[in-house]
């Protein structure tokens, strides 16, 4: 049986795959989408997506302090861009990423709260590098143990 953590990332990474041009979205981001970001970030110019689990801590909402861990996840994005457009495909791979998760209530489990946004911060490429980037913050509650 797979962790409540395993159970909220593969959630998350279903919305991302979501991401293609075919479906309406601006980039094909959600072609290459993975939970594990150490290959992916070290890799090439592609575009990709990485569903990462950054810290958990006590529920914020009583309600579900004795039932569920306040989980918060790093969606990294990755785009091939130019020094001349990096600006607008930066806008437009935090736009796919929001779009993505819009209305997705669905996809999650009873007892796992759908990820609230928390932030979104650029990540600056080293000097030359062929690509921008983003970092979203989500957050969500999920359950504190695998239910049956």
């Amino acid at each position: 049986m797979a962790s409540p953590r395993a159970v909220y990332l593969d959630c998350i990474a279903q919305c991302m795959r979501q991401i293609r041009q075919s479906g309406g979205y601006n980039t094909n981001a959600g072609l290459s989408v993975t939970l594990e970001p150490t290959p992916k970030l070290a890799e090439s110019d592609e575009a990709f997506i990485a569903v990462v689990w950054s810290r958990q801590a006590r529920a914020t909402e009583p309600a579900v302090s004795r039932t569920s861990r306040a989980t918060t996840v790093d969606i990294i994005a990755r785009m091939p861009s130019t020094l001349t457009d990096a600006r607008a495909r930066l806008d437009l791979i935090v736009e796919d990423i929001e779009s993505a998760l819009a209305r997705q209530e669905v996809r999650f489990p009873v007892g796992y709260q759908f990820p609230q946004y928390q932030s979104a911060e650029p990540l600056v490429p080293p000097a030359g590098a062929a690509w921008v980037g983003v970092q979203v913050t989500v957050t969500g509650h999920i359950p504190i143990h695998a239910t049956t």
